[in-house]
């Protein structure tokens, strides 16, 4: 096929999501939002996900064809060697679906991984030793600090691999933090593309509150160590005269418990439908996002983009991506210091009756509203298949 024939036919863009984490995160809203913004291409898309995967509201052109077994599941390095018979499998689950369901084989493919562990990666590896790669791309976007992990150099011999097995400039590494973006390509020694966070259609809910006397705060999400467990609960257990009026949202499976002057503590279910996450954040002043900095030095948190786009208050980490985003618009005074209690709650009044806060927050919506939305996404997935196009006929 030459340059002029390629650029005739539109591409099939095929997300690959080993795991649905039973409609919990991300995961779910983003492929949908993927799915619009090619959609704004005129492009087709293909979504295989894992069969029995417990969400009842996918897309009716999303495919469960994946198997079940659990790659992520918790484990040594070691121990996971012995479920490469399940790895080999979901290669192989790959290659059939896009051998039996991607149909055209004349029209050129983009593979689209993101939010994946080694296992999952080497599993897209035997799965392009199975199928023809001539008019193959691969797209994976990685959203952790992989370049700090133990199992390091196995994400840098698989990308080698991948690149090798099809044409290189079909290769190319995504990321959706800047800072992630340097350190990766430090690593990997590949440049890497920062695409936007497209699943912000938030910004409709998003009304502007007057300050009241109650001020609701919510810490989203399950209840995991690296989002902050620990500090929440040290939080829950204060008393004192400063927590008058705070209300605590949090999910019943953090399993916490209210003490006498202490704050006033709401549980809600642990999993919550988009439209009730929409809700509570629309509800919410504050948001809570006590997360380890050594997990989210570089990673970026979709929580706290809705936050933003939605015009609520961010309370962050130092030292983590999102204090980073809170400096570039000069909003320090969202970056606080969780291991004083006393202090924490004294800062939430403080930062919600602030005006010049919360004008500086608008600020910094506006700038959010238009780099991360599905038509910027849509935008940079076209630009980067023009670059490699005309990358592999030069």
């Amino acid at each position: 096929m030459n340059r002029n024939e390629e650029k005739q036919l539109t591409p099939v863009f095929v997300s690959l999501v080993p795991n649905l984490m039973e409609g919990q995160g991300h995961i779910v809203p983003y492929h949908k939002s993927v799915g619009e913004a090619i959609s704004q291409l005129g492009w087709k898309h293909c979504v295989a996900v894992p069969i029995n995967n417990k969400v009842y509201d996918l897309p009716v052109n999303w495919d469960a064809c994946l198997n079940t077994y659990d790659l992520e599941k918790k484990g040594s390095w070691y121990h996971k060697l012995f479920h490469l018979q399940e790895v080999w499998i979901l290669g192989k689950n790959i290659a059939n679906y896009l051998n039996n369901k991607v149909v055209d084989k004349s029209r050129p493919h983009i593979l689209f991984l993101e939010r994946f562990i080694h296992l999952q990666l080497l599993a897209l590896f035997l799965c392009l030793l199975l199928i023809p790669t001539n008019n193959l791309s691969i797209w994976l976007l990685y959203r952790r600090d992989t370049h700090k992990d133990n199992t390091k150099i196995i994400y840098k011999i698989l990308n080698y691999l991948i690149k090798i097995r099809i044409k290189s400039g079909r290769f190319q590494l995504l990321t959706d933090s800047d800072l992630l973006s340097e350190q990766l390509s430090n690593y990997f020694h590949i440049p890497v593309k920062v695409f936007p966070i497209p699943h912000t259609e938030v910004s409709s809910f998003f009304n502007t509150l007057n300050v009241k006397s109650e001020i609701l705060c919510w810490w989203p999400g399950s209840p995991r160590e690296e989002k902050g467990w620990q500090t929440i609960k040290k939080l829950v257990n204060y008393s004192g005269e400063n927590t008058k009026n705070i209300h605590f949202i949090c999910s019943e499976a953090a399993n916490l418990e209210p003490v006498q002057d202490g704050v006033n503590l709401k549980l809600i279910k642990s999993y919550l439908t988009r439209k009730e996450y929409y809700c509570w954040l629309h509800l919410s002043q504050v948001i809570l996002l006590p997360y380890n900095s050594f997990e989210y030095e570089s990673r970026t948190s979709g929580i706290f983009t809705e936050c933003i786009v939605s015009g609520k208050i961010p309370l962050v980490t130092n030292n983590t991506w999102m204090s980073h985003e809170c400096t570039k618009y000069n909003l320090t005074e969202l970056i606080i210091d969780w291991h004083n209690p006393e202090y924490v709650f004294d800062s939430i009044k403080k930062i919600a009756e602030s005006n010049t806060i919360q004008n500086k927050i608008q600020n910094m919506r506006e700038s959010y509203k238009n780099f991360h939305n599905i038509s910027n996404y849509s935008l940079t997935i076209k630009n980067l298949y023009q670059e490699m196009i005309i990358s592999n006929y030069d």
